[in-house]
């Protein structure tokens, strides 16, 4: 989408002006999409994830991300 001159300006300017002058005017620039946030409302760079991926790989010894999840659940007494 490109600006537009303000209507009484195109309204004095001939056609062919104004498509002459249209052809100068740059697009404007598209918003940038914001990173996903995080659940905790941070964002986390690609090679930090790739990090923590591998301590928490190191830490599992090859089990499964969900090897411990909800383990509060089943604390004994």
């Amino acid at each position: 989408m490109k600006p537009q001159l303000p209507p009484e300006i195109e309204a004095i300017l001939p056609d062919d002006v104004i498509g002459y002058l249209y052809k100068f005017v740059p697009h404007l620039p598209k918003p940038k999409k914001s990173p996903p946030l995080s659940p905790y409302n941070f964002s986390v760079s690609p090679s930090m994830e790739r990090d923590l991926r591998q301590i928490q790989h190191k830490f599992l010894q090859g089990k499964s991300e969900m090897y411990l999840r909800n383990l509060d659940d089943f604390v004994l007494r």
